[in-house]
């Protein structure tokens, strides 16, 4: 209780606290202040320990709409993503973040929860502040962002399927591909039968969806029943749930091709309690490797996405941009992996 009464008597005085005050108890000018709060480590650590110290006792919360009226932005990247709740989206985090850590930029977060029509709603928002630049991560549609990313005053950067419509500061992969290519992977291990099993409503999900019937229909196999999905959030209850459904459909399913390694766990967990062997009876192919794919009996052959390689190469090629610098390509292709497993023949 203590500590929160503390907590709320410093943000009560830090309301009134300005740069200067702190500047005058540390005894140095209010830009050496502000320079040390935006870029740590051209102080020395001594100082540095000093000022943070100071601005915690005093309370001093940086006026980031001041900073953006006075200069070009207010310091902020602003990173749009639908699945800030998913793990799949933990790793370009991750990438993000590590690339920005050490400039004087800070990241803050917009989950659309894959609302499509929210997506410029939150651009606008971001673009009202001022940042430095933003991150859309994962659009549904350019529709109406483009507009707004023709007339925005910083560099937006954009991960995306290399389908999609933004020409430059792009970094993603070709999502058809990703669809077919574990398709292909399948059915050279000798399965026939291959089942999709996702969500489906995103458009990388559907582009995936898209590749695994062209590969299907390329090879003779194609049959619209060997498919299905949910609106729900990818989980392990609901892999299980898709593959139950799925096996009435088409008793003689011997694949299933998984939009996610949550998915993919439902469908060995419902395996192994029907007692349908892996990977003799019905092979299991996941996406996104996430960690606990190495670890489930039998393993997981899933598709790897580097995910942090992907978040970082579009933080450095966003920050390039900000700070005028050439940024190489418009448009990197990350790709993906095949990792074989226990889990297919």
């Amino acid at each position: 209780m203590r500590a929160a009464v503390e907590r709320g008597r410093k943000a009560r005085r830090g309301a009134h606290v300005k740069l200067s005050d702190v500047a005058k108890k540390v005894g140095v000018s209010p830009i050496t202040i502000s320079r040390a709060l935006r870029n740590p480590e051209i102080v020395s650590e001594d100082l540095r320990q000093t000022i943070l110290r100071t601005v915690d006792e005093m309370g001093y919360i940086p006026n980031l709409a001041a900073r953006a009226l006075a200069g070009l932005h207010n310091g902020i990247i602003g990173v749009i993503t639908p699945a800030l709740h998913q793990r799949g989206f933990a790793g370009l985090m991750i990438g993000i973040e590590d690339c920005l850590r050490a400039t004087e930029f800070r990241v803050q977060y917009s989950s659309t929860l894959h609302h499509a029509d929210g997506e410029a709603g939150e651009l606008r928002s971001f673009l009202t502040q001022k940042p430095a630049g933003v991150i859309i991560a994962g659009a549904e549609s350019y529709g109406d962002l483009l507009p707004l990313i023709e007339n925005a005053t910083c560099p937006i950067a954009h991960i995306t399927d290399l389908s999609q419509e933004p020409a430059r500061l792009v970094v993603g992969l070709d999502h058809h591909a990703a669809g077919a290519q574990p398709t292909r992977f399948l059915l050279s291990r000798g399965y026939e039968r291959i089942g999709f099993i996702g969500r489906g409503t995103d458009i990388r999900s559907r582009r995936r969806k898209e590749g695994y019937q062209a590969a299907m229909r390329e090879a003779g196999r194609f049959d619209p029943d060997l498919a299905i999905g949910g609106n729900e959030g990818s989980s392990t209850g609901l892999g299980r749930e898709l593959f139950a459904r799925l096996l009435q459909r088409v008793p003689d399913i011997d694949a299933v091709f998984a939009q996610s390694d949550d998915l993919a766990l439902g469908v060995l967990i419902e395996c192994t309690a029907r007692g349908i062997r892996v990977p003799e009876d019905v092979g299991i192919c996941g996406f996104n490797d996430l960690e606990f794919s190495a670890f489930t009996q039998p393993t997981l052959t899933t598709v790897q996405i580097p995910r942090y390689e992907i978040g970082y190469r579009v933080a450095d090629m966003l920050l390039r941009a900000v700070r005028d610098e050439p940024s190489g390509e418009d448009k990197v292709d990350c790709g993906f992996s095949i990792i074989p497993r226990g889990s297919t023949r």
